[in-house]
């Protein structure tokens, strides 16, 4: 049904998502992104601490998440394709109130703000590229409210299962409860664990 999260996205087509890139863009954007290998558990960008760099997730999966008096939440999952970056880093030159960790070894490219504005500059279509972007995340944001509101836990895991668009859209959601610890999906759908475990058993695991 999804692509795997193995799978690996070029820049062209993480670039292709939002705007038509021209040749010209790839090639200046290929000259300056850093192939980073990521291990499982490592952190890209770390809640507190200024972000400095555009994050193209090239293969792997990764979870954004945010620690508020000591206690932890995943606000989403990332997966190849998907592009993560701090707003009020960006914007502002402030520290991110985001971590973005690595769930399985992966490979990105970074690419600075620094040179993500000289692009800019020299490949207007980049701010459409950057408006889709931000159009996506935001919506990304709205929906797993709405998401949320009203609904039990049982609905919220039913609609964790259906999720075919956003953030999840380019992996099997099957394939991420099979890697990812259930505290950190629990988190996600503001579940405990226990919760969890016995809907992945009752919902899942017959299924399989």
């Amino acid at each position: 049904m999804f692509s795997d999260t193995h799978v690996p996205k070029s820049l062209r087509q993480i670039l292709s998502q939002y705007c038509v890139p021209t040749e010209e863009l790839i090639r200046d954007m290929e000259k300056v992104a850093r192939l980073v290998s990521v291990e499982k558990g490592q952190y890209v960008v770390r809640q507190g601490s200024v972000c400095g760099d555009f994050v193209f997730n090239r293969r792997g999966l990764f979870r954004v998440c945010n620690v508020t008096d000591g206690v932890e939440d995943t606000i989403l999952f990332g997966t190849s394709g998907d592009v993560f970056t701090s707003l009020h880093s960006y914007y502002a030159h402030e520290p991110s109130i985001f971590s973005l960790m690595a769930v399985e070894d992966s490979e990105v490219w970074l690419i600075s703000y620094a040179e993500m504005r000289e692009l800019e500059e020299k490949h207007p279509v980049l701010i459409s590229w950057m408006r889709g972007l931000l159009i996506e995340q935001t919506y990304s944001f709205e929906k797993r409210y709405i998401f949320f509101s009203n609904k039990s836990a049982e609905e919220r895991f039913l609609n964790f299962l259906r999720m075919s668009s956003g953030t999840l859209r380019r992996t099997s959601v099957k394939y991420i409860l099979g890697i990812v610890p259930l505290k950190y999906i629990a988190q996600y759908l503001k579940i405990t664990q226990s919760t969890l475990s016995r809907l992945r058993k009752k919902l899942v695991s017959s299924d399989r």
